[in-house]
């Protein structure tokens, strides 16, 4: 038996069909073209988001193993979406570059300043700042996520180790509070 995806992305929105529906934060309409993907309902009918993008380039949908939710990335902004309804029921960030999967069925998001870990039952927290701007060579292993800072304030403009317990939500180094 195979399953049917609840999901496509979308090259372009359709010019043709159905009125694709504008997905934001806000709930106001968004009329340029964002991230398009089509949601396959339960009922077998189907309806096309547009949704609002963020600041980057990286977009993605992940699938959770315990619900049919989606966790849909529109380009740095992050929805979690049921394929059965027009309205998300969280969204959160909007310069996200990177993604990680992390211990405990977590997500580690990066972002140029700090991180956000999403929990598979869709709560999510950030970090505390750890770089002035940017953030780089990100290794997840485990509970530890690790990688370097950027320090800005010395002529040297150099990176910074810092590490990250997902656990203890401990940080050690880092750039933004080096002074």
């Amino acid at each position: 038996m195979t399953t049917k995806k609840a999901y496509k992305i979308l090259a372009s929105l359709p010019v043709y069909g159905p009125m694709y529906v504008s997905v934001t934060e806000s709930g106001e309409p968004f009329y340029s073209e964002g991230f398009p993907v089509r949601f396959y309902k339960n009922d077998g009918t189907e309806w096309v988001a547009n949704f609002q993008p963020g600041w980057t380039d990286f977009a993605e949908i992940i699938e959770f193993e315990k619900t049919q939710n989606l966790l849909v990335i529109a380009r740095g902004t992050c929805y979690i979406m049921n394929p059965n309804d027009t309205k998300p029921i969280d969204v959160f960030g909007v310069g996200y570059c990177n993604i990680f999967k992390a211990s405990k069925n977590r997500y580690v998001f990066q972002d140029q300043i700090d991180l956000t870990i999403f929990e598979q039952d869709g709560k999510h927290w950030n970090t505390e700042r750890i770089s002035w701007d940017g953030l780089a060579e990100i290794k997840v292993e485990n509970n530890l996520v690790s990688g370097l800072a950027f320090y800005p304030m010395n002529s040297a403009e150099e990176w910074i180790e810092f590490q990250y317990d997902l656990d203890t939500k401990t940080l050690t180094g880092g750039s933004f509070y080096s002074f």
